[in-house]
């Protein structure tokens, strides 16, 4: 996989310049919502790469593996810790036109968690199902 690259004519991979078909961006959510920045970053991230997506650059999606399932997870309150609640804006990607999640089934079950419990209704993937989206991409991006 190579880095993505954008400027006002859209994305590109490798720094070619050639125009072609949107290249397909994975934002890998790996973390925690509270406690770092990755997610934050992340969610940012997914919010910009809406635009290019409206362009035609990018066909984005998003991944949930591993703690980061925390961050979709109905319920939360960040207020002792003095910071919103970033689980109230998945939902609102597809304004943005995010509309693709997936989420690791065996990170649910590891956190007693099922589809359920979540803000958005992601498509669950086993191991190889995780594997192969992975390696459709362009780029990964993981947070």
């Amino acid at each position: 996989m190579e880095a993505v690259e954008f400027s006002e004519h859209g994305g590109h991979v490798g720094g070619t310049g050639a125009a072609g078909p949107p290249k397909k961006v994975l934002v890998l959510m790996r973390k925690a919502p509270y406690g770092s920045l990755y997610n934050w970053e992340g969610l940012q991230v997914l919010l910009i790469m809406g635009a290019y997506k409206m362009q035609g650059a990018v066909d984005v999606a998003v991944a949930f593996v591993d703690d980061g399932v925390f961050a979709i997870t109905q319920g939360q309150d960040s207020t002792l810790l003095g910071v919103k609640p970033t689980a109230k804006t998945y939902p609102a990607l597809p304004d943005f036109e995010i509309d693709r999640f997936y989420v690791d089934e065996q990170s649910l079950a590891d956190r007693n968690l099922t589809l359920d419990d979540l803000v958005i209704k992601p498509e669950p993937l086993d191991a190889a199902g995780m594997a192969r989206l992975l390696g459709e991409q362009d780029a990964v991006l993981p947070f």
